[in-house]
């Protein structure tokens, strides 16, 4: 690939993530599994794929804190999910870094979502203007918390080794 494809730049801040570095840096992910099957307490199957990709492994992450962004209890949200998935995943330095604007991009992909509802005929304008003040509560809420949710990832893969 031409080196302008090489990096794929995921912060206004400089980071980059070069998806060529390992394949390893990727997975499939489901960002709207929303049913899970458990029997005896063991999960037994997974319900509704219907978004689901290869992505960075590390916007699994992401699509899961992006559910908490600007709650009243948000850090508090986010400290415990992220001791709980750190404790079973290994992130690079490069992903950990990269996560606070994985949030925003997921966030932000909400918008394009209803944009293109609204674009084929499947809802009005107003299921995106009824959203954005919340869509840029949330933006707000991790540019301004995104150095503490980066310290506590690295705090909790130093833990994890």
């Amino acid at each position: 690939l031409p080196e302008s494809h090489a990096y794929v730049p995921v912060s206004s801040a400089g980071t980059k993530l070069n998806p060529f570095l390992s394949s390893s840096l990727f997975i499939t992910i489901s960002p709207s599994l929303h049913s899970v099957l458990v029997k005896d307490g063991k999960v037994t199957g997974l319900l509704d794929f219907e978004f689901a990709a290869v992505d960075y492994r590390a916007m699994e992450l992401a699509v899961c804190l992006s559910k908490y962004a600007g709650e009243p209890k948000a850090k508090e949200y986010f400290d415990e999910f992220i001791s709980g998935y750190m404790q079973h995943a290994h992130l690079t330095d490069e992903e950990i870094e990269a996560i606070p604007t994985l949030v925003n991009l997921r966030i932000l992909s909400n918008v394009a979502y209803f944009v293109g509802r609204k674009l084929a005929g499947e809802d009005d304008i107003s299921s995106i203007t009824t959203r954005l003040e919340n869509y840029m509560t949330r933006v707000d809420w991790v540019y301004a918390n995104a150095d503490a949710i980066i310290s506590k990832l690295k705090e909790e893969a130093k833990k994890a080794k």
